[in-house]
């Protein structure tokens, strides 16, 4: 498996979901597939199609870790936003917009 498929393997299988707030079967909806396909991809690797967005989502899963405490995070990813549209973020990732949701 090659190095960047690994990586998200390994950030399908810890960081996304270790987000706090986002639940085991949230990440799935957001690409638009069941639970237990995006089990396989954490072993099979993430398919070339959704690699932009796992990349994204996992990026900003990270920067939210980082910079927001645990508690904040749930109702900042779902509160709709004037900057996105009266979107929230996870509408956002979930309709392919989620470099829009860093800005």
């Amino acid at each position: 498996m090659p190095a960047l498929l690994s990586t998200q393997a390994d950030q399908l299988r810890g960081d996304i979901p270790s987000t706090p707030g986002l639940s085991q079967t949230e990440p799935a909806r957001l690409f638009g597939v069941r639970r237990q396909a995006l089990a396989e991809w954490t072993v099979r690797g993430i398919p070339a199609a959704r690699q932009a967005k796992a990349a994204s989502l996992a990026g900003l899963c990270d920067l939210l870790r980082h910079h927001l405490r645990p508690e904040r995070i749930p109702g900042l990813a779902r509160t709709p936003a004037a900057a996105y549209g009266g979107l929230s973020m996870l509408t956002m990732i979930e309709q392919d917009r989620p470099r829009n949701c860093a800005s």
